[in-house]
């Protein structure tokens, strides 16, 4: 499916659900165009990003002593995952300092991003309409669940770009609408959660490794 298809293929998904489009959005990189993640890559940056997770949810119950355990337990996961090495600059501070508060707050909200992960990867069957979040526990048991990154990595069976596109390119008419609507002092229309179409908009972008803007710090 070239980029004007899959363009034609999601707004006409967009109008059967009554979702407000715009013509005009331009259509997403093809796949000569974009630099795809491998297994691993993405398998490794999941993990990574549960257990920072996690520790964020700890900070923000602002128990002191909960907080030092819970970094001393996670790293130790994260050694025993072979994913110490892949935190971000933004998810090593969680580790190593005290993040701010809107730190705290936007690390939690990437359990949508996560979610992406996890359905790349074929661990989530498939991707619900965004108007709520993601199960947390089951994102969590995703990974609680395996005993290291080769049991992690026995249940990935990684889904094609095609389908990846697919829904890179769904997300991004998604998020328009929702924009629109604040620009224009409305509530997102049928339903649709602002904070979850940004975290998937965020995970699929960095998918095709065309992550821009907000979508940078994955890179």
């Amino acid at each position: 499916m070239n980029p004007q298809e899959r363009k034609s293929k999601s707004i006409a998904k967009l109008k059967e659900l009554g979702v407000p489009f715009m013509e005009h959005l331009p259509v997403i990189e093809g796949e000569e165009e974009i630099n795809a993640r491998s297994e691993q890559e993405i398998a490794k940056r999941a993990i990574a990003c549960v257990l920072t997770i996690q520790l964020a949810c700890n900070f923000s119950k602002e128990e002191n002593s909960i907080i030092a355990e819970s970094k001393c337990c996670l790293m130790k996961h994260a050694v025993k995952f072979g994913v110490d090495r892949n935190f971000t600059e933004e998810e090593q501070t969680f580790f190593t300092g005290i993040p701010y508060s809107w730190s705290i707050c936007d690390m939690i909200w990437k359990f949508d991003a996560y979610w992406i992960l996890l359905w790349a990867l074929g661990i989530v069957d498939e991707l619900t309409y965004p108007d709520s979040i993601c199960d947390c526990d089951a994102a969590i048991n995703a990974v609680a669940d395996c005993a290291d990154f080769d049991d992690f990595i026995k249940q990935v069976k990684l889904r094609s770009i095609s389908e990846i596109l697919d829904e890179a390119d769904l997300i991004f008419r998604y998020h328009w609408a929702c924009d629109d609507a604040l620009i224009n002092g409305r509530n997102a229309p049928k339903n649709l959660h602002p904070g979850v179409v940004l975290e998937r908009h965020r995970g699929l972008r960095w998918l095709i490794g065309k992550g821009v803007h907000e979508f940078e710090e994955w890179n």
